[in-house]
């Protein structure tokens, strides 16, 4: 191998230290809501031959159009021609030129481009940063989020008893003004807001799910103060409960006091999610009588009076639910004779 591609060949090896060349590094695009500030993220190098020029008082610029034709709307050093209203935050000398723009207006979306200017060091970037200014904001995400599970994705189902956090995040464009979230949930759970990242915020809502949460929308609001105004959006998640067998009961027709010898139907009913798997019929002996939810006993005798139990199962767990069915034995033919005897002479 030749002594050059020797040289060509370590030098990018060690890229960014020997052979460092001019990049840039800008979001794709970003989202902002008129009358807002936008934050955008921005930090460059260029090629160490340059390396002197950066202290000759660096001034960034921003340019908008596309790579055929772009015009100055903002620099650091003589505002008096800027376009757009703004400042550099970020340290040119360290080489970020994270930038602010105030007060921004529909009128102002498009491509941005940045240049930074520095002695001899002249240079304008190609790659560029798409900025969309909304009228209105976008409407937050929520994730959910189960207990030594992480993340969930494209599910709403729980477990009762499971911890539980919704996540709901918005857009952030403006670190000074980020936007406040609201919940319509019930006083006992609680939120903590959090910041997710410079363009994100959100809020975590925690708590331990239940049956009473199934099929609840959790709704979480971001309302953003502009200067005269305030913009919301807003977004809903339906919880999905999963819960064993509750609320079991027991009916009994015509009534749980049956005279000898006619017929009876009892039924079993149970809130369960998911629906009951099977329904099973004890007598108080443990003795397994029938299944399914509906059991007719007919010619009712004596020997059938006593508790009768119905069992009702999911995937989850199950429970029981019990009757008393009373037997009524009618009078013989001579003892009505005699009851009816003296209910006349009474009369």
């Amino acid at each position: 191998m030749k002594a050059a591609e020797k040289f060509v060949l370590i030098c990018c090896l060690f890229q960014g230290v020997l052979c460092r060349e001019f990049s840039i590094s800008l979001p794709e695009s970003i989202e902002a809501l008129r009358g807002l500030c936008v934050l955008i993220p921005c930090s460059f190098d260029f090629k160490e031959q340059y390396d002197e020029e950066l202290q000759n008082s660096p001034r960034g610029v921003w340019y908008k159009g596309d790579s055929w034709a772009k015009h100055k709307v903002f620099s650091s050093k003589t505002t008096e021609d800027n376009k757009i209203d703004g400042k550099i935050i970020g340290d040119l000398y360290r080489k970020n030129c994270t930038t602010i723009f105030y007060n921004i207006s529909e009128s102002d979306s498009g491509e941005y481009y940045f240049r930074i200017v520095s002695g001899n060091l002249k240079y304008i970037y190609p790659s560029s940063l798409y900025l969309n200014v909304r009228a209105s904001p976008i409407s937050p995400s929520i994730t959910l989020y189960k207990e030594d599970q992480g993340e969930v994705e494209d599910q709403n189902e729980v477990v009762e008893g499971t911890s539980v956090s919704l996540i709901c995040s918005a857009r952030s464009p403006c670190p000074f003004n980020p936007p406040i979230f609201t919940w319509n949930f019930p006083p006992e759970e609680r939120k903590q807001e959090q910041n997710h990242n410079t363009r994100f915020r959100s809020s975590q809502l925690n708590f331990k799910a239940t049956r009473l949460h199934h099929g609840l929308n959790f709704t979480c609001t971001a309302t953003y103060q502009l200067q005269n105004m305030t913009k919301s959006a807003q977004s809903s998640f339906r919880l999905h409960v999963l819960y064993a067998p509750r609320n079991m009961s027991v009916s009994v027709s015509p009534s749980a006091s049956v005279p000898l010898g006619s017929s009876v139907s009892l039924s079993c009913s149970s809130d369960a999610n998911p629906a009951v798997l099977n329904y099973a019929w004890y007598r108080e002996n443990r003795e397994q009588i029938g299944t399914g939810k509906h059991l007719t006993i007919s010619k009712i005798a004596s020997t059938h009076r006593g508790l009768y139990y119905c069992r009702a199962q999911n995937q989850l767990g199950d429970q029981k639910s019990s009757v008393y069915l009373d037997v009524q034995c009618e009078y013989s033919s001579v003892f009505k004779y005699y009851i009816n005897l003296e209910s006349s002479f009474q009369t």
